[in-house]
């Protein structure tokens, strides 16, 4: 029996901190428990909100005499004299003389948000990538790597579309050594996925795709707790590969896909 989760647990799930073991007891449970499952679609709906609501705050003038401190901002410069025929070039003068603080607060508040984004969505992968590894793990030990077992993707591309809301490409990769075992539907980032199984020599290879709103990227290859992974962004999808293939055959499995999804 899985035991309660409480507020902490859930949220080391949520940013993929827990233990390889106890993740895939949660991960089992989502299918399960949709009271469970509305906790963690809710506090994703909460963690999307802020990255596309949160407040800007503009620098306070502490920061200024920090950064001085620091040597990163020069000293301002002693205010002009002011006469009494130039007291619309004093002001100008003083305008100016601003402009660089301005600029560098400015800069500095783009930094600042810049890194929260980078660090909210290395995050996000970091969770995603241990999913993606408990849900390949989960269907290698229970043998239930595919719902329908073809090597045609003529059959397996019509089969996932009919239970997912989108159609998935499914490549069939003319590579040494790689088979076409089928597909399933998984449950990933909060919500079914399309999994494409290969076996490429003796291993295991899972590719996860879903829908996406982000750009096109380019693909990232890691390694985490043994396994290779990978993941990238194209026309529209989000792409996550894993295995526990050598690197130099994975990074070939993960070459063959991107090119077969683009059409080459």
């Amino acid at each position: 029996m899985t035991p309660e989760l409480d507020a902490r647990e859930l949220n080391a799930f949520m940013d993929g901190e827990l233990g390889l073991s106890r993740q895939l007891e949660v991960e089992a449970r989502l299918t399960q428990d949709a009271g469970l499952r509305a906790q963690v679609e809710a506090l994703r709906g909460l963690r999307q909100a802020v990255i596309r609501h949160a407040d800007y705050h503009g620098a306070p003038v502490a920061l200024r005499a920090r950064l001085e401190a620091l040597g990163v901002l020069p000293a301002p410069a002693p205010a002009p004299r002011v006469s009494r025929h130039s007291g619309w070039s004093s002001a100008a003068q003083r305008w100016f003389a601003w402009r660089p603080l301005v600029a560098s607060f400015g800069l500095v508040a783009l930094l600042a948000v810049a890194l929260n984004l980078a660090l909210l969505q290395s995050g996000r992968d970091e969770r995603l990538g241990q999913e993606v590894i408990a849900s390949h793990v989960r269907a290698t030990l229970t043998q239930h790597l595919v719902d329908v077992a073809s090597s045609e993707h003529h059959v397996v591309k019509p089969w996932l579309s009919a239970k997912l809301d989108f159609s998935p490409p499914v490549p069939e990769l003319d590579i040494p050594g790689s088979v076409f075992l089928g597909g399933r539907v998984d449950y990933l980032d909060g919500r079914p996925v399309a999994a494409l199984v290969y076996r490429q020599g003796e291993h295991v290879v899972n590719s996860f795709v879903w829908p996406t709103t982000q750009a096109d990227s380019r693909v990232t290859v890691s390694a985490q707790r043994g396994f290779q992974l990978a993941h990238w962004s194209r026309g529209g999808m989000t792409h996550w590969v894993v295995s526990d293939v050598n690197k130099d055959e994975f990074t070939t499995v993960v070459h063959a896909i991107d090119l077969a999804d683009n059409g080459h």
